[in-house]
């Protein structure tokens, strides 16, 4: 089952399933780059308030299927994610729906949230915007907030960040009263977002205006500094603001209540697994761990983010080796995505990651085409058939830094390892 993006499926079903996602109020984001970092911080923020039950939509799962779909930070359980999902499933047959998986999985988020009584519920759009499946909720129930957009899914959204712009901001539907835009988009983007708020008499705020180096202002709870914020990686500053921005309105508007020693707990135990994260390998009979950092970077956009972050952390001089794991999702712009990481001292063993759950359309890119696509950028260039097999190899003791990226379902995989600590 491909992606077809559209709402004429998902909404006939949810219709007749009484509309659960019209129950809860809804925060939105949408972006290229940080939609997750945003939505982690969202909820863990609102759920620092015992009084809200607030659900939490993101896609893909990393580690297991039911990862994607959560309630004041804990999964749904598997027998409840089946139980509906089955049920949807069967219902979508007998009328002939049509939905997608990701619709049914929508959809499925939507139930569960109804079911636990949801009072806010954080959703990261799957794909664009304007088309996705998560973009069913009245306008008057939700605000939005739109992360760094760059060049991904062309086929789907557009030639220019102008048109994938355009796509995304058509999250802001009639009714939506609030946007949060991520200040360090291009102006392009920028703008096609304001005249997409214009044009439905909703407040455009960018968050260029409450930045000052690490300090995010905001009207509630004062100066706020990004350092509490246990997420590496330079760009987060943008990621928090969006979620302060967004939060602020809301506190603004009296619809949460939060207080300041809630905001500072909430950015402070936020957790986001697979983006700039620290995790041992251990080997078996081995007592020494290998140290590797994984990020599930895969487009040109994140991977620049990446290569500034191993510029700050690992090779200041410009000259130090790195080795890179690199798998790669089939259709990728791997251009794109190597050109900023890959130095001519590098190493790369390029490798592939197993079926994802859930998402039988998702396979990776075939060994020999990304290992020529990597022989351009270094000459210590090699193939092993899973990430086991890769890191078997390496000693704990390899003198050069290990990275593990170019998608996020090679980092799910190796966070499923019994042998990984984390």
């Amino acid at each position: 089952m491909a992606i077809e993006l559209g709402l004429s499926r998902i909404c006939n079903l949810l219709s007749h399933l009484g509309n659960p996602q019209n129950s809860f109020k809804v925060l939105h984001v949408a972006g290229t780059n940080g939609k997750g970092s945003v939505c982690s911080l969202l909820q863990s923020v609102l759920q620092t308030n015992k009084k809200y039950q607030v659900g939490k939509f993101t896609s893909p799962h990393l580690v297991h299927i039911t990862d994607c779909i959560s309630v004041n930070g804990k999964s749904i359980p598997l027998q409840d994610f089946q139980g509906i999902k089955n049920r949807l499933q069967e219902t979508n047959k007998v009328h002939e729906f049509g939905c997608t998986e990701f619709e049914l999985l929508t959809c499925t988020a939507f139930e569960y949230f109804q079911r636990m009584q949801c009072n806010w519920c954080v959703l990261e759009v799957g794909l664009g915007g304007r088309l996705d499946a998560t973009n069913c909720s009245p306008g008057a129930n939700k605000i939005c907030g739109i992360t760094k957009i760059g060049m991904d899914h062309q086929g789907f959204l557009g030639d220019t960040l102008a048109q994938i712009g355009t796509e995304k901001a058509g999250m802001i539907v009639s009714g939506v009263s609030f946007v949060a835009v991520d200040g360090s988009n291009e102006p392009e983007v920028l703008d096609v977002v304001k005249k997409r708020a214009a044009m439905v008499n909703a407040v455009a705020s960018n968050t260029s205006s409450i930045i000052s180096g690490n300090i995010i202002k905001s009207r509630s709870w004062g100066n706020i500094d990004r350092a509490i914020v246990p997420l590496n990686g330079s760009y987060q500053v943008s990621n928090v603001a969006v979620a302060v921005s967004m939060l602020d309105y809301l506190q603004s508007e009296g619809q949460i209540s939060i207080s300041s020693q809630q905001i500072h707990d909430g950015l402070k135990n936020v957790r986001w697994p697979g983006r700039l994260q620290n995790v041992s390998y251990y080997k078996k009979r081995a007592h020494k761990a290998l140290n590797l950092l994984i990020d599930g970077a895969h487009n040109g956009d994140a991977a620049a983010a990446l290569a500034a972050y191993l510029a700050e952390t690992f090779r200041p001089q410009g000259t130090e080796p790195i080795t890179f794991v690199i798998a790669v999702t089939q259709g990728k712009a791997v251009d794109y995505l190597l050109a900023p990481l890959i130095k001519q001292q590098d190493t790369v063993i390029v490798t592939r990651f197993g079926s994802v759950e859930g998402m039988p359309w998702i396979s990776p890119m075939e060994l020999s085409d990304l290992e020529s696509k990597a022989a351009r950028y270094t000459d210590k260039v090699s193939a092993r058939p899973s990430i086991q097999a890769v890191l078997d190899e390496i000693p704990h003791d390899h003198p050069d830094p290990v990275v593990v990226c170019g998608s996020l379902y090679l980092c799910g995989e190796l966070l499923r390892d019994e042998n990984v600590a984390w």
